[in-house]
């Protein structure tokens, strides 16, 4: 009988990291992806390789 389930990946996003914001930063973060229709963790990974790839450069 087959596995039941998720099928794996060939990257999995198995690392964690925490931000704290403070209630002014994250009202502007709710604001954002409101407007953008995205999530906090999708603003977080854009915000974080821009900055890393414009530091690249």
């Amino acid at each position: 009988m087959a596995k039941m389930g998720r099928p794996k990946v060939d990257k999995p996003a198995d690392k964690k990291v925490t931000v704290r914001f403070t209630e002014e930063e994250h009202e502007l973060l709710i604001e954002y992806t409101t407007k953008h229709d995205l999530t906090m963790t999708q603003v977080v990974k854009l915000a974080v390789m821009e900055k890393l790839m414009a530091d690249q450069q």
